[in-house]
Parts: C-alpha cells; sequence; structure tokens
C-alpha cells in the first residue's frame, strides 16, 4: 500500500479556476512572444485579455471563493462557474476580434451572471479586508466590463 501522502485527495475547490488561469497567461504570454515582431492593436489587446482577465482575475476569483466560502461550493456550481466565466470570456474575445459587438455584448451579460455566483460564492464570509478586497475586486471586473461593452458598441457605431 503507498504511504498515505500519495493517497490525498484534491477537494473540489479552487483548481479548475487556477489551471484555466494559468493556461491563459502562459497562452497570452506565448501569442506576445511570437507575434512580437508585428504586434497589431486586436493580437495586443488579446494578449491582454487573455492574461489579465481569462488568466489573473479568474485565478483571483477562483482562489478567492474558495478561502472565503462559508461553506464549500457544490461541484456543479463550481462547473457552471467555471462554464459561464470562460464561455463569456470566449463570446468577448471572438465578438472583439470579429468586430461583432452582439458577441461582446452576449459575452458580457453571461459575465456579469458569472461574477454575481462568485459574489453569492462568498456570502456569509467574514467582513475582513480580504472579504472586502475581493468584493472590490468583482466590482471592479463587472465595471471594467461594462467599459468594454460600451467601447466596443462606441467603435461599431464610428
Amino acid at each position: 500500500m503507498p504511504p498515505t501522502i500519495f493517497r490525498a485527495t484534491i477537494p473540489p475547490g479552487p483548481w479548475p479556476f487556477l489551471a484555466a488561469g494559468a493556461l491563459a497567461i502562459l497562452v497570452g504570454g506565448s501569442l506576445s512572444a511570437a507575434l512580437a515582431h508585428a504586434p497589431t492593436r486586436p493580437v495586443m489587446w488579446l494578449v491582454a485579455y487573455l492574461v489579465l482577465v481569462v488568466g489573473a482575475a479568474q485565478i483571483v476569483l477562483g482562489a478567492g471563493q474558495w478561502r472565503l466560502a462559508v461553506r464549500p461550493r457544490s461541484t456543479a456550481m463550481l462547473a457552471l462557474q467555471w462554464l459561464l466565466f470562460n464561455g463569456a470570456n470566449g463570446l468577448v474575445m471572438a465578438g472583439r476580434l470579429l468586430a461583432c459587438p452582439a458577441a461582446v455584448a452576449a459575452g458580457t451579460l453571461v459575465l456579469f451572471i458569472a461574477l454575481a455566483l462568485f459574489w453569492h460564492g462568498v456570502r456569509g464570509a467574514r467582513s475582513g479586508w480580504v472579504a472586502r478586497a475581493y468584493r472590490a475586486f468583482v466590482v471592479l471586473l463587472g465595471g471594467s466590463a461594462l467599459v468594454g461593452i460600451g467601447l466596443s458598441l462606441w467603435r461599431a457605431a464610428a
């Protein structure tokens, strides 16, 4: 029988968010390195979005919720959050790169639903600075999504 250290179970916590976020950061960095010789605005935007939103923000949301949740989230809820967040970002990226404001708007709407689920995931958390910072981050991310959709619609009208 193997030692108990090898039989440790990994709870259904932040791992899907951490893995997807790290992958997005690696893809964004690789894309940046591969296209550094001829950067374009859409590519620079895509790299920044992959690294900051799909990558870093997803890691903060997943790890923060795991750290702050009073009750563990169900596997189904974590899967729903993961699918909504990543699906929303896929729609936003495709809509931005294909100049399709409707896709950006749909992605932003789905992102708001995902952010609401992350906010809900930490209800009941003690009101320390970590909880306040997490909630402020969710609000900041939602606000930046509103700015992004405004810019997308403004560019489409111009």
